[in-house]
């Protein structure tokens, strides 16, 4: 599942260069920073990507990123501040150290050509500390020990990923129910799938997603494979307080069309049998709001110009880049509605699926 809230160190490298045909943005060569992270209360390890942008006029921006060496730095300490909730007194000090992702089980994707980035090695600055509080404040700074410069970001107040309304936690009432169903049975016009969640504190926008798992059969051969697809259903932007309601919905019309176009028509001799959906609501902070409202909007349309404005949390000399924090809330194994399942068997839109009934697996 690949997601807004993961995708931000990619997009920060890629828009710093987006108008160097027209504006000579690297003269003479000089060091930028890029740094890119997430902060999750639920995770016990933590990952920070800091690299260097490719700033130079007088060497090839592809070449460079074939060369490992051309985007780390190779001596950095890397520091997160655990503040009070007045962000006045220093409660903790954790030094992050350098790792590379792919020993950590997470590889990086090997270029689709020699045109792309060098795939190993992945570095990124790690942590381990299972008690981050949304109650408290955190700052991350880096210190290159051979230029002598400190980058700082800014608070970070951590999405409270704790189910507990009372105390502005993530809450979705729809997940209290222990057999909750996904239903999108009715097609009119105007008729919907929608969850209704409350803001958790330290938030400010939210995504859902919906996976929908199914079985292919081919009834010749007996033979089964298991398969998901994923549907972002919504997202909501602007929230601000923490306890408001939200809701989180999509036409169920859209459901149907995006089964269609996903899954796609069965081929001869194989029929569909739907499982369980694990439905996902993402909260994301306010650093992670602003960074898709800014960045993210000045990618095209009649606003996109050579001038853009990269929002970065980051102070110092020469650094981009943006450290927030999200908190994900999951339902899995809900069942697909009968009335549904019988809608997905007889609509003209999903027809071609063979959808034929419910998996016993």
């Amino acid at each position: 599942m690949r997601l807004l809230l993961t995708a931000i160190g990619c997009f920060l490298i890629l828009g710093l260069h987006s108008c160097s045909e027209d504006f000579t943005v690297a003269a003479p060569y000089k060091q930028v920073t890029v740094v890119g992270g997430i902060l999750d209360m639920k995770d016990t390890a933590h990952y920070i990507r800091i690299q260097k942008a490719f700033m130079d006029e007088n060497k090839s921006a592809i070449q460079m990123s074939k060369e490992p060496d051309s985007s780390f730095y190779s001596s950095l300490v890397v520091k997160l501040y655990e503040y009070n909730s007045d962000q006045t007194t220093v409660l903790d000090v954790i030094d992050l150290y350098r790792v590379d992702m792919s020993a950590e089980g997470y590889p990086k994707d090997n270029p689709i050509n020699d045109q792309q980035f060098f795939s190993s090695p992945s570095y990124a600055y790690k942590f381990v500390k299972n008690d981050l509080s949304p109650r408290l404040w955190y700052r991350l700074t880096i210190h290159n020990s051979n230029t002598g410069r400190t980058d700082t970001s800014g608070f970070i107040g951590v999405v409270n990923s704790d189910s507990n309304r009372v105390n502005d936690g993530f809450f979705i009432p729809e997940f209290q129910l222990a057999d909750y169903q996904v239903d999108f049975s009715r097609t009119t016009p105007t008729s919907q799938y929608k969850v209704s969640p409350y803001l958790p504190r330290n938030a400010r926008m939210m995504e859902g997603y919906i996976r929908f798992h199914y079985v292919e059969r081919n009834v010749t051969t007996s033979a089964k494979s298991r398969k998901y697809v994923d549907y972002a259903f919504d997202n909501e932007l602007s929230l601000t307080n923490p306890g408001i309601r939200a809701e989180l919905a999509t036409l169920n019309a859209n459901i149907y069309a995006f089964l269609n176009s996903s899954i796609g028509a069965a081929p001869p001799n194989v029929e569909r049998l739907m499982d369980s959906c694990d439905i996902f609501v993402y909260a994301a902070s306010p650093e992670v709001y602003y960074y898709s409202l800014i960045n993210l909007g000045q990618t095209g349309g009649i606003t996109s110009d050579n001038i853009q404005p990269n929002y970065t949390n980051f102070t110092g000399n020469d650094v981009i880049g943006v450290l927030g924090s999200r908190g994900m809330r999951a339902y899995y194994g809900a069942a697909i509605s009968k009335i549904t399942l019988d809608s997905l068997r007889e609509s003209k839109i999903t027809e071609s699926l063979r959808i034929t009934g419910v998996s016993e697996d």
